[in-house]
């Protein structure tokens, strides 16, 4: 703006001076006035609006009174109200390229085996091959975590295994410890074990239990068999040889562990590996066939490869748990507890054995001839004396060949009376 010079002007009279002051301050009293006004106008509307937005602001921001939920792993919580806290969503499952069986290999028969081994089931090394050790547990997997029926397992993985494999799963005992302590379950209907600590499922195995009849009972069986256990599972000074028979039951019940053995062991219950006693004779133990369908004498077979470290994973005292499919464990009687008795097996046929004595030739042997025995007899003075004479001849003996002697030992198979045989008798030895 240009700067404009006023005109220089004469001095004026005081009272002049004192007008046109007067004259100045009455024309701005009106400009004053309307400013003092358009400044408290302008205080009472800031006043009035700080007013109205406390009354009427929301605790929280709108956007998140009228959004649509936003997963809490993109929410932006504030102080006022927190987001709501939910799971991320699970990365998408890769669709499978096909059913996966025993025989193939590849890539998603790895991610199988990883996953199974993640969840606690066994399947061996995650080479990429599946072979019986992984179908085992996928059995497992089926029975347990899809629900299938053990007749129906098929080991397989499809396109609905896959995805329920690939999900999460949470596998919790029935028998909770509140992660106090550890413990074994196992469930005969399913024919799968499960191993504890504190509450984490550890091992989780397929198993095969007591043999069935059609009707769904223990199955008897009889055998003649060397064992060199008896039927509490101690170890014997010599191996005996026994033809029995008895029933093979897996009871339900609740046990604790008392003994276990490494290596090999054959009781009345079959050959074992690694076993851990629990009932009398009965065992969790290793065995090279273990089934689809219960095939033991009472005992619980598992894998070979996870009898080798099985006794690992529990301790002498450990309790374990046995659901028989129609009881709690905790209901089962004592008596139904038991495992079966051993007895004679009534069709065993008899065993002859037949001792022959070494045969001895005595030499002939030549009696020197005796000439004359003369007996003579003192009587009374006044009896006759009598003398008597025997002739003897020369004679020569000869002693014949002694006959064999043959002695019949009939042996029948030695049974323990009385004694209880395991609720799982003996499996084949390679078992």
């Amino acid at each position: 703006m240009d700067r404009i010079n006023a005109p220089r002007q004469t001095p004026r009279s005081p009272r002049a001076a004192s007008r046109t002051s007067d004259a100045g301050s009455a024309s701005r009293a009106p400009i004053a006035a309307a400013t003092a006004l358009i400044a408290v106008i302008i205080g009472v509307g800031v006043v009035g609006a700080a007013d109205s937005e406390d009354q009427s602001a929301p605790a929280t921001p709108p956007s998140q009174t009228v959004e649509a939920f936003t997963p809490a792993s993109t929410a932006t919580p504030t102080s006022a109200t927190a987001a709501p806290i939910t799971a991320a969503p699970a990365p998408a499952i890769p669709p499978l390229s096909q059913t996966l069986s025993q025989g193939m290999q590849g890539e998603e028969v790895r991610m199988v085996q990883e996953r199974l081994t993640a969840l606690g089931f066994d399947p061996g090394p995650a080479d990429g091959i599946f072979g019986l050790m992984t179908m085992q547990s996928v059995w497992a997997f089926e029975k347990l975590v899809l629900g299938t029926p053990r007749t129906e397992a098929t080991g397989r993985i499809d396109q609905d295994a896959w995805t329920a494999l690939m999900s999460d799963v949470r596998i919790t005992p029935r028998r909770s410890t509140n992660g106090q302590a550890n413990h074994t379950e196992v469930y005969l209907p399913e024919q799968v074990m499960i191993v504890f600590q504190q509450d984490v499922p550890v091992v989780i195995s397929h198993i095969s239990t007591g043999e069935l009849d059609e009707n769904g009972q223990p199955a008897e069986y009889c055998e003649t068999a060397t064992y060199d256990t008896d039927a509490q599972g101690r170890e014997l000074e010599e191996p005996i040889t026994k033809a029995v028979c008895a029933l093979a039951k897996t009871p339900g019940g609740v046990f604790t562990y008392n003994r276990e053995v490494e290596g090999k062991r054959v009781s009345p219950l079959g050959g074992m590996w690694n076993p851990v006693y629990f009932n009398y004779g009965i065992a969790v133990h290793g065995a090279l066939n273990v089934p689809l369908e219960p095939a033991s004498h009472g005992c619980v077979r598992i894998p070979m490869h996870i009898s080798d470290y099985f006794q690992s994973t529990m301790e002498i005292g450990d309790r374990i748990y046995v659901w028989n499919g129609v009881d709690e464990p905790e209901n089962v009687s004592e008596q139904e507890s038991l495992p079966s008795f051993d007895y004679a097996d009534p069709s065993a046929t008899t065993t002859t054995t037949t001792t022959i004595a070494p045969t001895t030739t005595v030499p002939d042997t030549t009696v020197a001839p005796t000439t004359s025995t003369t007996a003579t007899t003192a009587v009374e003075p006044d009896s006759a004396t009598t003398t008597t004479t025997v002739a003897v001849a020369d004679t020569t003996t000869t002693v014949a060949p002694t006959t064999t002697a043959v002695t019949e030992t009939t042996t029948v198979a030695d049974v323990d009376a009385g004694t209880e045989a395991d609720a799982t008798l003996s499996e084949p030895a390679q078992d």
